[in-house]
């Protein structure tokens, strides 16, 4: 952003509208009320699952006998609904995986580890033996296999519909408590 050339009088008008806005803003309540669970129970579980196991391509990673087994008791509603838009490296399954990197040097050789850090101008791994190296990332070719990157690539995909269904499909994952 270019510099400002401000008189010190315009500066402290700028600065005193944004306190008031920022105030004004915590005064507001907004209409959203919390999530109800019945706001989320609007999916037909049927095309939750031909998604899962189709256009979604969860069924790749994700299987509703193992990592998913149950999920609909450790998770309820919202959580699982966000857990589903973003999961995190908690817990078991795919989300626990780490994410690897290749990086490939000017020379040839190729060195392999767990992506430690990564921006538009550094790529760093931590290989098997605990060593942290750093490349520019103009320096040197790599690749990121990130387990949790299908999920970030769906965002953009789903719809409100889509959305609904597979949490729909997800909650009828328990299992049967037997007598």
């Amino acid at each position: 952003m270019p510099p400002f050339n401000l008189a010190e009088a315009d500066l402290a008008a700028v600065v005193a509208f944004m306190h008031d806005q920022k105030a004004k803003s915590d005064l507001q309540q907004g209409g959203r009320r919390a999530v109800d669970i019945s706001d989320l129970q609007t999916g037909d579980a049927n095309a939750g699952q031909a998604f899962f196991n189709g256009a979604g391509g969860c069924a790749r990673c994700h299987s509703p006998s193992a990592d998913l087994a149950d999920v609909a008791v450790r998770l309820k509603g919202l959580e699982l609904l966000q857990r589903m838009l973003y999961p995190n490296n908690r817990g078991g399954g795919a989300a626990s995986t780490p994410i690897k990197a290749v990086v490939t040097l000017p020379s040839g050789e190729t060195l392999t580890g767990r992506l430690a850090y990564r921006d538009e101008f550094t790529i760093a791994v931590k290989n098997a033996d605990g060593w942290y190296r750093s490349w520019r990332t103009s320096d040197v070719k790599f690749t990121i296999d990130d387990p949790l990157e299908a999920h970030a690539a769906l965002l953009p995909k789903y719809t409100d519909t889509d959305m609904h269904n597979v949490l729909a499909y997800l909650q009828t994952l328990r299992q049967e408590v037997k007598k």
